[in-house]
């Protein structure tokens, strides 16, 4: 890691490198999602919950709370925005009306596909990277973030 990223980081181990190394190599990510979003006419957090969504089953916007580990409360503003741009539909759950379910409406599907495959095309290092290393890397990060073995390559 160069001293430029964090001025005077010392490495404890190399799992303390590794793990600069991570986050040195996601400082792109801000980037990419600013991009993405704006290219869709959202804010970043509109367009994050988005992409969260499942394009095939309607959830609660407590579901889309706890999959951007947020409060529910702090859905609100984003899910207003998508519905506001046609991208979500919002409507009581009918057999509890204080349950917010979330829909994406058919121009959703459209800005969601596009934002998913802007957001997760791989990065042209990992493109550089020969087959087997990125095969051994995505092994590496599948069990680091717990999922246990690969599939075959």
């Amino acid at each position: 890691m160069s001293d430029e990223f964090v001025p005077g980081l010392r490495h404890r181990s190399d799992a303390h490198e590794l793990w600069a190394l991570v986050v040195e190599f996601l400082a792109d990510w801000e980037d990419r999602m600013n991009q993405a979003a704006g290219a869709a006419d959202l804010s970043p957090v509109a367009a994050w919950a988005l992409v969260q969504l499942d394009p095939d089953h309607a959830i609660s916007q407590k579901e889309l709370a706890a999959r951007l580990h947020c409060n529910p409360s702090t859905v609100v503003d984003p899910t207003d925005r998508l519905e506001e741009r046609g991208l979500v539909i919002r409507r009581p759950q009918p057999t509890d009306r204080r349950i917010n379910i979330l829909t994406i409406t058919p121009k959703g599907r459209q800005v969601r596909q596009t934002l998913v495959r802007r957001l997760f095309e791989p990065p042209e290092a990992f493109r550089r990277l020969p087959a087997a290393d990125q095969a051994r890397f995505r092994d590496a990060m599948l069990a680091a973030v717990g999922r246990g073995k690969a599939r075959a390559s």
